[in-house]
């Protein structure tokens, strides 16, 4: 029983010290952790990883890259700390800024980045 509760509060306390790393990380951008953000529903499903992140007027969208219905049903929206925390190579483009995209091969994969 204590070897159980000792491993739970490791666990609970890494995952304390991983969503203080996402916020720091945010934070150090200037991007608040609740801010808006798009995921398409093959991300937000965690069927697809997020190889495509664009700023269409300003708003982050995290998507796969695959081609989607320009359409609300195929999207999510949630707070931006969600898809980086999940996949901290994120961090690599909370630097892109206003209508601005990047784009990758595999997750861990270097960025491309242009302006649209």
């Amino acid at each position: 029983m204590i070897g159980t509760t000792t491993h739970g509060t490791r666990h609970v306390q890494s995952g304390v010290c991983q969503a203080q790393q996402v916020t720091d990380a945010l934070a150090s951008k200037g991007i608040p952790p609740n801010l808006k953000a798009y995921v398409c529903t093959e991300v937000f499903n965690a069927e697809r990883p997020i190889l495509y992140v664009t700023r269409p007027d300003g708003d982050w969208c995290f998507l796969c890259g695959e081609e989607h219905p320009q359409d609300a049903s195929a999207y999510r929206v949630v707070g931006i700390n969600h898809p980086v925390s999940g996949d901290p190579t994120l961090e690599d483009v909370l630097d892109l800024g206003v209508n601005e995209e990047a784009e990758r091969s595999a997750v861990g994969g270097q960025w491309t980045r242009s302006a649209f």
